[in-house]
Order: structure tokens, then sequence, then C-alpha cells
């Protein structure tokens, strides 16, 4: 992030670029459809569609959290556009699981429902932040990786297995 506050087209290609790492991780285990650009999953915050082997579906978002390693916060989005009143992916997201992707290369795969719980439990005394943009702010909770990886479905460097997304 510069001083002027986030940048978007900035962030846009280090998204691609975590994009493309996790569809590298999981193609060995799912076909993977990318819906990031079809307006119906856009408005649900869905970015894969990953096919297992049995042909069952799951769908994901992806998430890349650049500042994690130097908070030691996840960053879950409540307000997307203040101005606007738009929601951020933390509530609207309908994705059956969300992955982030951390600088570190390590992986978290989250159910949404857990987090959202966890949350939840640690609105009170959790700070919330905004973060400056062009035109608008967008609000979030940071939590702390610590409390992520504890409801995690699934945590992993990348060197290691694929999981089973049940």
């Amino acid at each position: 992030m510069t001083e002027e506050g986030y940048n978007f087209k900035s962030q846009e290609s280090i998204g691609k670029h975590g994009e493309g790492i996790l569809d590298k991780w999981l193609d060995s285990a799912y076909k993977i459809l990318d819906v990031s650009g079809i307006k119906k999953y856009q408005e649900n915050c869905i970015d894969r569609i990953l096919m297992r082997p049995d042909g069952t579906t799951v769908s994901v978002e992806y998430k890349f959290d650049l500042a994690s390693s130097r908070t030691g916060n996840l960053f879950f989005e409540t307000v997307s556009v203040d101005n606007q009143d738009i929601p951020g992916w933390g509530w609207r997201s309908q994705a059956d699981y969300w992955i982030f992707l951390l600088p570190s290369m390590e992986i978290l795969v989250v159910e949404p429902g857990k987090l959202r719980n966890l949350i939840w439990r640690y609105r009170l005394e959790a700070k919330d932040k905004e973060v400056q943009n062009v035109g608008y702010k967008t609000l979030g909770i940071p939590i702390s990786l610590s409390k992520v990886r504890e409801v995690a479905y699934y945590t992993v460097q990348l060197d290691q297995e694929i999981p089973d997304l049940k």
C-alpha cells in the first residue's frame, strides 16, 4: 500500500499472481473453472468452481493478504465501499471455502461460517480498520492469524498435499 492509500491496479496485479499460485496448487486434485469474470459469481464473491474427481463441485474465493506479513492479521472486509454502503466480502461471499494465500506462501483454507463466527466473537475487542482508496474507504476487522489458524479447515505450506474439500 502506498502513502496515498490502497492502489487498486497494483493490488489487482498482485492478486492475479496469487490466483495463479493457488490455481497451480489446486490443479493436481481438481478441475478448476475460473468464474471470477462472470457477474453472478462476482456478486457472490466466488472466484473458482472446483470439480472433484467424482464430479461434485465446491466454490471458493481466493484472498491474497499482503499486509498479513507485516501485521500478523487477516483483514476481514465488512464494508467494500463506504460511501455506497456496499457490504464487504466477509459478509457477502457465498463461497463454500475461502482460500487465503499469505506472503510467506502459507495457505489457509477456511469455511466462511467459522471465520464469521470468530469475527463475531472478537468484534468488541477488535479495532475496526479503514483502508483509504481513491474516492472511498474499505472497512474491516483485523483478526490475528493465530486465531484464524485455530478455525481453519486446512493449513499448509505449498510443498504439501492438496486437501480434500468436502
